[in-house]
């Protein structure tokens, strides 16, 4: 009986010290927020060529975020700077040592940081009433092809 105690608190220590920071958990909650998305996001430069078998290095990012509805972006059209104008209209501010906390309208949002168009279901988020989103980013950078 007194080794099964230390075997199970081994066994439970090993459970929870191997669990990914990385994913979605919706058991996380932040008190700060009644609406809007919490997390961190990482940021790479890389070179993007391929047979590249280089490692990537993420870092907190620190930069300008922006939050760019995404159905506007859709309806967007071809004229030149309509996407500078609605990138610079949308909910931005600075990010630092990659701490995203921020309250939002509900609403549809594409999430980019400043220098990466990304167009995807990764970065697409949707804010609900009454809801503290948590979700982490990686963004990279390519700096050659």
């Amino acid at each position: 009986m007194k080794k099964i105690i230390p075997i199970t608190l081994i066994m439970l220590f090993l459970a929870f010290s191997c669990q990914d920071d990385d994913t979605e958990n919706p058991l996380i909650e932040n008190d700060n927020i009644d609406t809007g998305i919490f997390g961190r996001i990482e940021y790479a430069r890389a070179d993007c060529m391929p047979g590249n078998t280089n490692p990537i290095d993420f870092n907190n990012y620190n930069g300008e975020i922006y939050f760019i509805i995404k159905s506007e972006l859709e309806n967007l059209g071809n004229e030149e700077g309509a996407y500078e104008e609605l990138k610079s209209n949308s909910i931005h501010f600075n990010i630092t040592d990659g701490v995203l906390e921020t309250e939002l309208p509900e609403e549809v949002y594409l999430v980019l940081p400043e220098d990466v168009y990304l167009y995807d279901d990764y970065n697409t988020v949707t804010i609900e009433s009454g809801v503290a989103l948590y979700k982490n980013f990686r963004f990279k950078k390519c700096v050659s092809y």
